[in-house]
């Protein structure tokens, strides 16, 4: 892959060349010029720029006219340089002619030559590309009139394959292998976000702006959001969903292959995932409309674009990033909604593996090893002896304490006797056997062996699996009411109701092989928490900057964005220390003027009672009775819809209980409707009541929804208008400090970064948790809403200074009593 990089600077647009689709507002010029020179000067940005101001917008715009200048300048000067080396190569030509000094002239002709070389074969891959690009577009076009889905073979069960050959010792992991000729590359542009429905806002955005009619984007997902195959997409679990993929891809039978993965349909829908702006579920119906995989088809158009939208945890992972191809060598990353990106690396890359799990891949290994022991290589033998070795240390650790301790990575492998295993090589032996694949294939082999009579007890192992099952089946039926299916099934198949032994479970043997990679890693950086009562091992995290260092490395310019991003410190010495030159740091304010939002710290109650919502202090029966009479009495003046964020579900319960018990809760329904978040409630079916008693006419609109901080309503939901005319924070919501996770990180922190490090990375959790639901206020230049700040310790200097500027500047604290807010904020909505 090979790029060229200009010798010539890009001179920053005029804030109309950017492609706005609106007149941008003073702070959107401005962000959009300084992310130009961002990308421009190959630097680290973090830019802060509040909910509610288009920030995603103002983003895609800036780097979007970057990346099209950028184009025009390669193609511009690549010409230009060919000829100028041409001239420069004819005159030092004639002038050897006549030169004395013919070694020293022949060097000079001869570097002239390599470098023309060079130039002109880049331009060749240049025009490949374009003619590939056309190519691209007739399939396109071809595609219009094959939406209908080709006949399909009927899907039968796959053929298990679950002995080692020798042909193993070359296998690829079993993902599709990727083209590796050489080919020209345009700087790529990868755009991330948490969730796939802030990626579909960013296609709709994209749709709006004149780049979207020029500019290859494909959006990438995981095969529970893209796969079409229903056999496939009935599995219970993401895992299981990757495993059965994998095995239809290399099965050797073509009856078990995928039928969507047909090379030409596959091609032609991935020219339409490259050539029209997709969001993931679009994309999806497209596939099911042709009768093509999605998932591969935007795996193979994803080295042709330019803009890649990807969730994630698809970027900040290097695995998943080598299984899609994806090549960060001078490209932009962009990563939005960024204010938890310390925690997000620390969460995808700790691991943690279950006694249960342990338990069952002992069984699955010692029984492969019983039935293939003979067809066995020496070598293969020996791995799979290290594994089950591994295993069984691994499970007496557990079964054999007693309380719970933080070991280093090599105090767990000495402890558990083996230390002096290549945990290296096994993985890799792993990875290049497909071991994890044919130990599923040999344990459903084993499934559907005959089981014994009803009067006799079954074996040990098929009892484990029964009980495993039950425990999955359980699992599965809980989180199933939770997700919300992306695409429905492409023809209706009812899942027979198996009986518990043959479930199919997730295999034991991926989160082993993924908790063993964590032990690879420098000792340093992370720690194992042994929980023998909990039965489980996890491995925590503790520098992410080990796993963003070639994320670093290796991009041209990377933008790090949020709506709350300060305090920036933490980022900076954590992930960019090695790089501090390359840093700049942009804040904005808000669109709004300083008098659409009245934030108010509430530091007693209407009885004058201090609030104070400590752990320690927020369950007595006096704090909860004041909060229940703040939220009457507010509720009494504030119009419309009202958010409060209380810091837990079981604190809301409580807080819910005394309103029931008070009376309070009959009173304020007089007025509005209160509803409540439950972590397992479905979020939109909850959105959509309260907007309808929202919006009901005359003095019965209005409602009252009691939300938890760090819960489903509390980041990237929209509370515009009336859904949010007031906003209320309760307490601060701290974490649990005494949890060992949490005590080590903080310990660590202030090991590698002096004294204090750790405090201030706790009150930075809980102070970004509470600027998350502030921002929920205020959505756009025309919204108004007051802030309610619940809490003495509000009061503290220390505490305001890290709010929002755009809250500080007209911030006020309550000092003359609940009295003065509440006439304020009458005061407020009238003059509205």
């Amino acid at each position: 892959k090979i790029m060229y990089s200009p010798r010539k600077t890009l001179p920053v647009p005029q804030p109309q060349d950017f492609g706005f689709p609106y007149p941008p507002y003073a702070i959107q010029e401005q962000l959009m010029q300084q992310l130009f020179l961002v990308l421009e000067r190959k630097q680290i940005g973090i830019f802060e720029s509040p909910t509610g101001t288009g920030k995603s917008l103002t983003l895609l715009c800036g780097a979007l006219s970057w990346l099209q200048q950028h184009e025009q300048l390669v193609r511009t000067e690549l010409q230009l340089r060919i000829e100028q080396v041409e001239r420069e190569l004819h005159q030092l030509q004639a002038a050897n002619e006549q030169a004395t000094d013919w070694i020293t002239a022949q060097g000079a002709t001869q570097q002239q030559r390599e470098e023309l070389q060079q130039l002109q074969r880049l331009r060749t891959l240049l025009q490949q590309q374009e003619q590939q690009l056309a190519q691209l577009q007739q399939r396109k076009a071809r595609h219009a009139t094959d939406l209908k889905s080709p006949q399909q073979a009927p899907e039968q069960e796959l053929e298990a394959e679950p002995a080692l050959n020798s042909d193993d010792e070359d296998a690829a992991e079993g993902e599709l292998v990727e083209q590796s000729e050489e080919r020209f590359r345009d700087v790529q542009i990868f755009y991330c976000s948490r969730t796939h429905s802030q990626l579909a806002q960013i296609v709709a955005e994209l749709r709006k702006t004149p780049h979207g009619k020029w500019v290859r984007c494909v959006s990438l997902g995981s095969r529970q959001q893209l796969c079409i195959n229903t056999q496939v997409r009935r599995l219970p679990s993401v895992a299981l969903m990757n495993e059965r993929c994998l095995d239809m891809a290399n099965g050797k039978a073509t009856a078990s292959r995928c039928v969507h993965k047909a090379p030409a349909p596959l091609q032609r829908l991935s020219a339409v995932a490259l050539l029209e702006p997709l969001d993931i579920e679009e994309l999806a119906k497209q596939g099911a409309s042709c009768g093509s995989c999605p998932y591969y088809a935007a795996r193979a158009a994803q080295p042709q674009a330019q803009l890649v939208l990807l969730p994630y945890q698809l970027l900040l992972q290097r695995n998943s990033r080598q299984q899609l191809g994806i090549d960060l060598r001078g490209a932009i990353i962009v990563v939005d909604e960024a204010h938890n990106l310390l925690e997000t690396l620390a969460q995808l890359h700790s691991s943690e593996l279950q006694l249960e799990q342990l338990q069952l891949a002992k069984e699955q290994l010692a029984g492969y090893k019983q039935r293939y022991a003979r067809r066995l290589s020496s070598t293969n033998l020996l791995r799979l002896n290290q594994l089950l070795f591994v295993v069984r240390r691994l499970l007496q650790l557990l079964l054999d304490g007693k309380e719970d301790r933080l070991l280093r990575t090599y105090q767990l492998t000495a402890e558990g006797d083996f230390f002096n295993i290549d945990l290296h090589a096994l993985l890799q032996f792993c990875s290049r056997t497909r071991f994890a694949q044919k130990l599923q294939g040999f344990a459903l082999q084993r499934q559907r062996e005959p089981q014994p009579s009803e009067n006799q007890a079954p074996p040990p192992t098929q009892q484990l699996l029964q009980r495993l099952a039950t425990q999955h089946q359980q699992q599965q039926q809980r989180s199933s009411q939770k997700r919300k299916q992306p695409l429905e099934p492409i023809a209706a198949s009812a899942t027979p109701a198996a009986a518990v032994p043959q479930t199919r479970l997730p295999s034991p043997l991926r989160p082993l092989l993924a908790f063993l990679e964590t032990l690879t890693s420098n000792a340093a950086d992370g720690r194992v928490l042994l929980q023998p009562k909990a039965g489980t091992l996890k491995y925590l995290l503790l520098n992410p900057a080990e796993h963003f260092a070639d994320i670093v490395k290796e991009a041209r310019a990377l933008v790090i964005a949020g709506g709350t991003m300060q305090p920036t410190e933490e980022l900076r010495s954590q992930l960019f220390a090695q790089c501090p030159e390359r840093v700049v740091e942009h804040f904005y304010g808000h669109v709004v003027p300083p008098d659409a939002v009245q934030p108010f710290v509430l530091p007693t109650g209407p009885t004058g009672a201090t609030l104070c919502f400590n752990y320690a202090q927020r369950g007595n029966a006096s704090m909860l009775q004041e909060l229940a009479m703040v939220l009457q009495n507010l509720c009494n003046v504030l119009p419309a819809g009202v958010v409060c964020f209380l810091p837990s579900y079981d604190y809301l319960e409580q807080v819910y209980t005394q309103l029931q018990r008070s009376g309070t809760l009959a009173r304020i329904a007089q007025r509005k409707r209160v509803f409540r978040e439950s972590s397992g409630r479905n979020v939109e079916q909850l959105l959509h009541e309260y907007a309808e008693a929202i919006a009901q006419p005359g003095a019965s609109g209005g409602a009252l929804l009691l939300s938890v901080v760090g819960g489903k309503l509390s980041e990237g939901l929209n509370f515009a208008d009336d859904l949010g005319r007031g906003v209320i924070v309760v307490g601060l919501p701290y974490p649990n400090r005494t949890s060992p996770e949490l005590k080590e990180r903080m310990r660590h922190l202030d090991e590698q970064l002096g004294a204090g490090a750790g405090n201030e990375f706790y009150e930075n959790l809980c102070m970004k948790a509470v600027n998350q639901c502030i921002g929920r206020s205020v959505r756009h230049i025309r919204d108004y809403a007051c802030v309610y700040l619940l809490d003495e310790r509000y009061q503290s200097a220390r505490i305001q200074q890290k709010l929002p500027r755009w809250i500080l500047r007209s911030l006020s604290v309550a000092s003359d009593g609940f009295g003065q807010v509440q006439a304020r904020t009458a005061r407020f909505f009238k003059s509205r």
